[in-house]
C-alpha cells in the first residue's frame, strides 16, 4: 500500500490552493462563475463565416448574432478548449472517419487508441478544473460532438473512476487516482447487476468483512448477482469501483463501495476469484466494452473500501460520522448522481446534432410553392415549423440547463473533497432529486427529437450518411442507463411527496438549489386560476412560469392526497406508491424537473446582455414554455386553472413563436452546431450542399458503381425461372 503522504502532483496543488477554493461555495445561482466574454473579434476568429451557399438566405436576415448567442451557455476559455480539441483530432490521421463499415472489434480498437491520444494531449489538468469547472463539460461536450462511444469510454476510465474516489475515499486511496491519471490503470463503475439495476438496495454482490486478514471477500452468489452493463470493463479495465452489500459480524450494514483489481495491468488477465467479460455488440455506442464481473470468494486489501461515509474498523466495528443513517446514504447520493448528472449532458449533445442537421436541410430542402415560382423551402411551411422548433427551443433550454448542472456538480464534488461542503446530506438528496426528474425530461426529449429531426428529413434522412439514425440508436440508452427513466421518475417523486406535509416549515437547507421555490405560499397559490385572455399574454414567459409553478404545486398535492387515499383504503406504503404512479407521481417527477429547467432557461435569458440576442432567447424560452403547457392542457382543465378557450390560446401562442422564431432558425441552428468534421452529415453541412454532399456519399460509397461479386447468382436464378416458364 502506498502510505498517505504520498500524494500525486494534482493534490498537492489543490492542496496549496485550499485557501482559495473554501473562500467560494458552491454555485447555486442561475449564472456560471466562468462569464468571461470574448470580443467580436475573438468570436469571429474561433466561428469564420460559412461558406456561401443556399443558406445564405436565411444567414443574413438573421435578427442577431449566431456567435454571441454562443456566450448563453459558452466562455471564452470553454470555446478555446473545444477549438483546440478539434483542430487536434482534424489534423491527426488517427481521428479522420473510416469511409468504410468496420467490425465490433476494429470499432473498439480505434476508440482505446483514440481515448489514450487523447488521453496524453491532457487538455485540461486537474488544477485547471478545480478552477474553471465549466471546462469538464466542454471536453465531455467536444469528444461527443465528434464521437459518443470516445467521450464515454473517457468518461468510464478516468473520470468517473477518480471521481467516485475523490468525492467518498481519503487519502490513503489516492494512489489509485494518481495511477489512473497517470494512465498505469484503467477504471469503470459497476453497479448494476444482471437482476436488480435502479434498486440498488436490492443489490446482491456482497463484501464480508474477515477481522483475522483485515480483507473484504467479494462474492457472486450466481449469475443474476453478477455486475452487468459495466462500461470499460468489457475488455480493457483494470479496476472497478464497485458497490456491494457491506457484511460485517453476521450484519448486512448496506451498500458500499469499494475499489477492486480486476485485471492485471500489465498482462490484462484477470487475476484469480475473477471472472470478467464482454457483454457483445449493442443496438449503440459499440466503441464501449460493456462488460460483467462475478466474484469468487475474491480477497482485497481492507483498505480498499472507499470508507469516507462509513465502513469498518480493524475489529469489524461499523463506523460512520452521520448518527442518522439516512444521513450518510443521502451524502452518497450526491456522489451517485454523477452519472444522471452527466447523462442530462450527453442526451442533449445528441439532440442538439440533430436539430441542426434537420434545421440546415429543411432550409434547403424546397418542395411545391405558388404557380410559376420558385419551389419553398419546407422550412417556410407551418408544419415544418410545427413540428422541429419546439424542439430548437427545448435544445436552447436543455444545454443551458446541463452546462450549470454538470458544473455546480463538479463544484459540489470538489468541495466535498477539501470538506467544505456544508449541508451535504441535504444538498446530496435534491440533487439526487433533481437529477432524477432531469436525467428522464432530457432523454426523453432528446429521443422524441432526434426520431421528429429524422421523419423531418424526409427519405433522405434514413441515409446512414445522413447521421440522424446514429444518433438515434447512441441516445437510446439514456432511456436506460444510470436508472431506467420510469423507476428514475419515482425516486424523485418519493423525496417530492416526503416534503408535501412539511412545506410550511422548509428550511433554506432543504432547497440548496432553489428547486422548491414553487412551494412558497404554495396554499395561497393554488387556489388561483388563470386570468389570461389572448395569445400575447400566453406567450409572455413570466406568465408561462406563473402557470407552471401553479402546474407543478398542484400535480405534488393531488399525488400526495391520492398515495393517503390509497393508505385508507387499507394499502402498504409498496402498493399505494405503486397505484399512484400513473397520471399522479410520475407526472410529478417530470413537470418537477420541466419547471426548474424552464426557470433556469428563462432567468439566463432576462440576464443576456446583447439585446438582440436577448430578445431571441426569450422567444425561445416562451416557445419552451408554452409547448410544456400545451403537453399537460388537460391537468390544468382537471385541476380548474384553465377553462373556455385558454387552451386554445396556448396552440395559437405555439404556432405564432414558431413562425416568429423560422427566419432565426439557421443562425440558430449555426450556434449550435459543431464543426462540420464532427456532425459528418450530408444534409447539415455547414455550406448547405446537401444534394452535393450526398452525391459524392453515393458514388463514393465502397461498391456502389461496381458488379456484386455474386452477379452470377442474379442471372443463373433468372435463366432458371425462364427455363420453367
Amino acid at each position: 500500500m502506498y502510505k498517505c503522504d504520498k500524494l500525486c502532483k494534482t493534490y498537492r496543488y489543490i492542496r496549496q490552493c485550499n485557501t482559495n477554493i473554501a473562500k467560494s461555495s458552491i454555485l447555486l445561482s442561475n449564472m456560471t462563475s466562468s462569464t468571461k466574454s470574448m470580443t467580436d473579434e475573438e468570436l469571429k476568429q474561433y466561428f469564420p463565416d460559412f461558406p456561401s451557399g443556399p443558406l445564405d438566405v436565411y444567414r443574413k436576415n438573421a435578427s442577431f448574432d449566431w456567435r454571441k448567442i454562443k456566450m448563453a451557455y459558452e466562455s471564452a476559455s470553454t470555446i478555446k478548449l473545444k477549438h483546440d480539441i478539434w483542430k487536434f483530432m482534424e489534423s491527426n490521421p488517427l481521428f479522420q472517419h473510416s469511409e468504410r463499415d468496420l467490425s465490433l472489434d476494429e470499432i473498439r480498437h480505434i476508440n482505446v487508441k483514440r481515448m489514450y491520444a487523447i488521453f496524453n494531449e491532457n487538455f485540461i489538468p486537474y488544477e485547471r478544473i478545480v478552477e474553471d469547472p465549466r471546462l469538464y463539460q466542454a471536453k465531455t461536450e467536444a469528444l461527443f460532438m465528434y464521437d459518443s462511444s470516445l467521450s464515454v469510454k473517457i468518461s468510464l476510465t478516468f473520470r468517473m473512476f477518480a471521481n467516485t474516489i475523490q468525492a467518498i475515499g481519503g487519502p490513503h486511496h489516492y494512489h489509485f487516482v494518481e495511477d489512473v491519471q497517470q494512465g498505469k490503470i484503467g477504471g469503470c463503475f459497476a453497479l448494476t447487476e444482471v437482476a436488480h439495476g435502479s434498486n440498488a438496495k436490492g443489490m446482491r454482490t456482497t463484501a464480508t468483512y474477515c477481522p483475522e486478514t483485515k480483507q473484504f471477500i467479494m462474492h457472486t452468489d450466481d449469475f443474476e448477482a453478477a455486475k452487468f452493463w459495466v462500461g470499460s470493463l468489457g475488455q480493457c479495465a483494470t479496476h472497478a469501483i464497485v458497490y456491494a452489500m457491506l457484511i460485517s459480524k453476521g450484519k448486512n450494514h448496506g451498500l458500499h463501495t469499494f475499489v477492486v483489481p480486476i485485471r492485471d495491468p500489465q498482462t490484462l488477465k484477470p487475476y484469480p476469484g475473477v471472472v470478467v467479460g464482454d457483454i457483445g455488440k449493442k443496438v449503440g455506442l459499440n466503441g464501449v466494452d460493456n462488460g460483467f464481473v462475478i466474484f469468487n470468494k475474491y480477497a482485497i486489501p481492507k483498505e480498499n473500501a472507499l470508507d469516507k461515509l462509513g465502513g469498518v474498523d480493524d475489529n469489524g466495528d461499523y463506523k460512520t460520522p452521520f448518527k442518522d443513517p439516512s444521513k450518510r446514504f443521502g451524502a452518497s447520493l450526491g456522489a451517485l448522481s454523477g452519472g444522471r448528472v452527466h447523462i442530462t449532458s450527453i442526451s442533449t449533445n445528441y439532440l442538439q446534432k440533430a436539430i441542426v442537421i434537420a434545421l440546415r436541410y429543411s432550409a434547403v430542402r424546397r418542395q411545391f410553392g405558388p404557380e410559376g415560382e420558385p419551389e419553398t423551402p419546407v422550412l417556410e411551411y407551418q408544419m415544418q415549423q410545427v413540428r422541429l422548433l419546439p424542439h430548437l427551443a427545448s435544445t436552447f433550454a436543455l444545454r443551458i440547463f446541463c452546462t450549470w448542472f454538470s458544473e455546480m456538480h463538479i463544484k459540489m464534488t470538489v468541495d466535498s473533497l477539501f470538506g467544505n461542503l456544508k449541508n451535504a446530506a441535504e444538498l446530496g438528496v435534491e440533487v439526487h432529486a433533481l437529477s432524477s426528474a432531469s436525467k428522464p425530461v432530457c432523454a426523453w426529449a432528446a429521443r422524441d427529437g432526434i426520431q421528429t429531426c429524422r421523419e423531418a428529413c424526409g427519405g433522405h434522412g434514413y441515409l446512414d450518411a445522413a447521421r440522424i439514425g446514429e444518433l438515434r440508436n447512441d441516445n437510446d440508452a439514456n432511456c436506460t442507463y444510470e436508472g431506467e427513466n420510469s423507476l428514475l421518475l419515482q425516486q424523485a417523486s418519493n423525496w417530492l411527496l416526503a416534503i408535501w406535509p412539511r412545506r410550511h416549515s422548509l428550511r433554506p437547507e432543504d432547497s440548496i438549489l432553489g428547486s422548491l421555490n414553487f412551494l412558497e405560499n404554495v396554499d395561497e397559490y393554488l387556489k388561483k386560476t388563470c386570468q389570461l385572455k389572448t395569445v400575447d399574454e400566453f406567450i409572455e414567459p413570466t406568465n408561462i412560469i406563473q402557470i407552471y409553478r401553479w402546474l407543478t404545486a398542484y400535480v405534488l398535492k393531488t399525488s400526495y392526497e391520492k398515495v393517503a387515499e390509497l393508505k385508507s383504503l387499507g394499502k402498504d406504503n409498496l402498493q399505494a406508491r405503486n397505484e399512484s404512479q400513473a397520471y399522479y407521481a410520475a407526472t410529478l417527477s417530470v413537470v418537477y424537473g420541466e419547471n426548474f429547467i424552464l426557470n433556469h432557461f428563462y432567468n439566463t435569458a432576462a440576464q443576456f446582455p446583447d439585446a438582440a440576442c436577448r430578445a431571441v432567447l426569450l422567444r425561445l424560452v416562451a416557445l419552451y414554455g408554452v409547448c410544456l403547457v400545451e403537453k399537460h392542457l388537460a391537468t390544468l382543465y382537471i385541476g380548474g386553472h384553465f377553462s373556455d378557450q385558454q387552451g386554445a390560446q396556448v396552440r395559437a401562442g405555439a404556432v405564432r413563436l414558431c413562425a416568429a422564431l423560422a427566419p432565426d432558425a439557421v443562425a440558430l441552428a449555426d450556434a449550435l452546431a459543431p464543426p462540420d468534421f464532427c456532425l459528418r452529415s450530408v444534409l447539415g453541412a455547414s455550406d448547405g450542399q446537401a444534394y452535393k454532399h450526398i452525391q459524392n456519399a453515393v458514388m463514393t460509397s465502397p461498391g456502389a458503381l461496381t458488379r456484386p461479386s455474386w452477379w452470377k447468382d442474379v442471372v443463373h436464378w433468372r435463366d432458371y425461372v425462364q427455363a420453367k416458364l
